[in-house]
């Protein structure tokens, strides 16, 4: 079922994060990823999680994602207290995508590896492709202390309404 405006964000699965840290800003030094839990980081916050079909693919890469890392002080100065970006990929893969677009802590870059978030959203192809197993679709989500404020589910190829400039206006 697919998740509406007005709906509580589910908080009870855990997401791999690996922190940013300078110690291993190298793409290829990255630390051992923890769960990231959204039952304590939602709370009285508004977050920014914008999901992308996969890390290091074209229109991810080039087109969706790397606004959100350079322009993080917009969305910060506009009311975002967390900007997440999510991909069924494992932890390794997604903090070295952040890393390649130049995250240095701005933006978390989370893994949802088995699509269990996004699924429980209604927002994930759980058959996933010839490559990966389950794969999310392109959206992006404002969520104010627990409850979804704004889905912007693309409805197509390409980026719109989960870009950088729809999240903004929405925010």
């Amino acid at each position: 079922m697919l998740t509406t405006q007005g709906a509580t964000l589910p908080t009870d699965i855990k997401l791999g994060y690996v922190p940013y840290s300078p110690e291993n800003e190298n793409i290829c030094s990255i630390a051992f990823p923890t769960s990231l839990d959204l039952a304590t980081l939602i709370p009285n916050k508004t977050v920014v999680i914008v999901a992308a079909p996969g890390a290091f693919t074209p229109t991810c890469t080039e087109n969706h994602i790397p606004d959100f890392v350079k322009k993080a002080d917009e969305l910060k100065a506009k009311g975002a207290d967390e900007i997440l970006v999510l991909t069924t990929d494992n932890p390794f893969i997604t903090v070295a995508w952040g890393k390649a677009l130049g995250n240095k802590g701005q933006v978390k870059f989370v893994s949802d590896p088995k699509g269990q978030f996004s699924g429980k959203l209604g927002l994930a192809n759980l058959a996933g492709d010839d490559f990966v197993p389950a794969r999310t679709l392109r959206y992006a989500l404002i969520v104010k202390n627990g409850v979804i404020t704004y889905i912007g589910l693309e409805p197509s190829k390409g980026v719109t309404v989960s870009g950088f400039d729809a999240v903004l206006e929405n925010l």
